[in-house]
């Protein structure tokens, strides 16, 4: 097998070259540079918790709802998927009134944690802001 000229072996090892093609000057791709710090470890830390925990709230129906002092919301209905694919946008929660049933509605921030262990959804709320 004969040796490439040295002409065709820069065109063929350049950094720029694709499949032999020679790249035109001022056509290189350029990314910009995407700093790897400790801010885009924790907002991809995160997504994970956020992904995790719409993966366990969409197995949950029928979990008991507490806020995050104990006090007993109702029971999870169903999740509702509007906007993202990895986390529901809100989650339903029915309760027993006298004679009807009631349901209300609380967006996907308000969900603190899921125990799947005790069968329980955790809200990032209180007693007094849950009754405004």
């Amino acid at each position: 097998m004969r040796e490439p000229s040295a002409r065709l072996r820069e065109l063929l090892y350049r950094r720029d070259a694709v499949a032999g093609h020679p790249a035109e000057p001022g056509s290189e791709l350029r990314f910009s540079p995407v700093d790897q710090g400790i801010g885009d470890q924790d907002a991809e830390q995160s997504l994970r918790r956020q992904a995790e925990l719409g993966r366990l709230l969409s197995a949950a129906a029928g979990y008991r709802v507490v806020t995050s002092d104990g006090t007993h919301v109702g029971w999870l209905d169903h999740v509702r998927y509007e906007q993202h694919a990895d986390h529901p946008d809100e989650i339903i929660v029915r309760r027993r009134g006298l004679f009807v049933r009631r349901r209300r509605a609380f967006p996907f921030s308000d969900v603190e944690t899921v125990r799947p262990s005790e069968r329980t959804v955790v809200l990032r709320l209180d007693r007094l802001t849950l009754e405004r």
